[in-house]
């Protein structure tokens, strides 16, 4: 049994979700999270769980808010010194074999402090590590997400990078390559066609697709806006793990942000995905342009969509599926045998 710390980013629950579902795939070593938000969560499912401030994202009208997130950042590197110093009491007593991290910014750095591996187990890094094309019109949203992603958020020893798409490596000697780390619940949980639509917003800021969802002929589920009354033909939700997978897995195709996780949690389903990658996220622009690229499905920028959007999307229904059969997006066995293979060798 190995010692594993994780430092997870909390601000969105993908990174949790992946971090969970590394653990529960590797029971037989004891797992302490360090973060906050989200990461707080998993404490009531029977983890050990330290908090530390994070540079958090945040989201206005489905772009993302630089002055708060700006501001949020200088609050957090501001007191660095300080929890720096708080890390590495907690990593000193836990006494980890390895450090894992998720996007999170402190761990990493007291794993060099302290000379322990450091592994990054994240989506992020695809941007970084892998070759590919930059895709046009992106200029500045890449410039914002890459930037704080080399600087920031790479400084560990190796990097497995999970993605619903394959990209070739840079430096296969320092990178991985996986499919999608996915957790118990999604694997538990039979897929079936129902009549609904599921809808999920990271942030719920994108109220301007509400009205025209009201004008379509289909039932939706909708989570990311809390437990409203339902309007006409849409039902909104409070967060529940289980019920959203088992609405997920029910659905006849979901209509989400950009975010890695939900993607991959639909496709595992076979479910086709319309995109609404989140501006200035260029991470999730990428991955809604791959939904295009590898027909699992489409995406829109625009701001103030129509029902033509999903009339036309709903006309290509059967070829999404049919390629989504072909893709692989189930990597948890990999990445736990990469791992253990990492605590054999320490690196």
């Amino acid at each position: 049994m190995a010692r594993i710390l994780f430092g997870v980013m909390g601000d969105a629950f993908g990174h949790v979700s992946r971090a969970l579902a590394v653990a529960q795939e590797m029971p037989q070593h004891e797992f302490l999270f360090l973060g906050g938000d989200r990461v707080l969560d998993l404490e009531k499912m029977g983890y050990q769980v330290e908090e530390v401030p994070m540079p958090s994202t945040y989201y206005s009208k489905n772009r993302v808010d630089v002055v708060a997130t700006l501001r949020n950042a200088i609050r957090v590197l501001f007191g660095r010194s300080r929890t720096i110093e708080a890390v590495v009491k907690i990593v000193k007593d836990f006494n980890p074999d390895l450090i894992l991290t998720d996007y999170e910014y402190f761990s990493p750095i007291v794993a060099r402090r302290l000379g322990i591996p450091c592994i990054s187990v994240d989506h992020q890094h695809f941007l970084t590590k892998c070759v590919y094309s930059s895709l046009k019109g992106q200029a500045l949203g890449r410039l914002m997400f890459t930037l704080p992603l080399r600087y920031m958020f790479s400084k560990a020893d190796h990097y497995l990078i999970t993605a619903f798409f394959q990209l070739p490596l840079a430096n296969p000697a320092t990178s991985d390559l996986f499919p999608p780390i996915l957790r118990r619940d999604v694997k538990e949980v039979v897929p079936i066609e129902g009549d609904h639509v599921l809808v999920y917003q990271t942030s719920p800021t994108f109220r301007r697709l509400l009205p025209v969802l009201e004008q379509m002929p289909n039932h939706y589920i909708i989570y990311g806006f809390g437990e409203l009354p339902s309007l006409k033909n849409l039902v909104f939700k409070a967060p529940s793990s289980r019920g959203f997978v088992e609405d997920l897995a029910s659905c006849r195709y979901a209509i989400t942000n950009g975010g890695h996780n939900v993607i991959s949690e639909a496709l595992f389903f076979g479910k086709p995905v319309f995109s609404f990658p989140i501006h200035l996220a260029y991470e999730q622009f990428f991955n809604a342009h791959m939904l295009m690229e590898l027909e699992y499905g489409d995406y829109s920028l625009i701001e103030h969509p129509d029902p033509s959007l999903f009339k036309g999307f709903e006309k290509r229904m059967d070829r999404f599926r049919a390629q989504i059969a072909k893709g692989s997006f189930y990597g948890n066995e990999k990445m736990a045998t990469r791992l253990d293979e990492i605590i054999r060798n320490k690196l």
